[in-house]
């Protein structure tokens, strides 16, 4: 499988850390996505870490009026750090699935692990010969 990274400058993502250690993302992702095993609508989101300290941070979906929320177990990935806030998804056809959290200036992100539905798409794909790609929400 081919991966292409896609760079989306008009959505919009803000990111800051909180001063106690927790990172919290708002971001307006315009497609419906997955986070776990829970699908969510196209819409603004807050993100926030939980329990930064431990090597399996949980991450918090929450939808801005508060109606759609999921919860999903990360892991820290290290890179160099990127400028500017983005959340990276996986895309096959057309289900985009969680991956990644990054924060400006910061060089550990954090990584969701694949749920069983995306190894279903990801296998699915592969017997097609099909393209996969990540997509990168970042703020301007």
């Amino acid at each position: 499988m081919i991966a292409m990274i896609v760079f989306v400058g008009s959505m919009a993502v803000a990111a800051r850390a909180q001063t106690i250690g927790r990172t919290k993302l708002i971001a307006n992702i315009p497609f419906e996505f997955i986070v776990g095993s829970k699908t969510l609508p196209a819409g603004e989101y807050t993100i926030r870490q939980f329990n930064p300290a431990s090597d399996h941070s949980v991450l918090h979906f929450r939808s801005k009026d508060a109606s759609v929320d999921a919860l999903v177990q990360t892991t820290s990935a290290i890179a160099r750090a990127p400028e500017n806030a983005r959340l990276i998804f996986r895309r096959y056809d057309n289900h985009y699935f969680f991956a990644e959290a990054w924060v400006d200036g910061e060089n550990t992100g954090l990584q969701a692990p694949k749920s069983p539905a995306q190894r279903s798409a990801e296998r699915e794909m592969a017997g097609n010969k099909a393209k996969t790609e990540s997509v990168a929400l970042r703020r301007k």
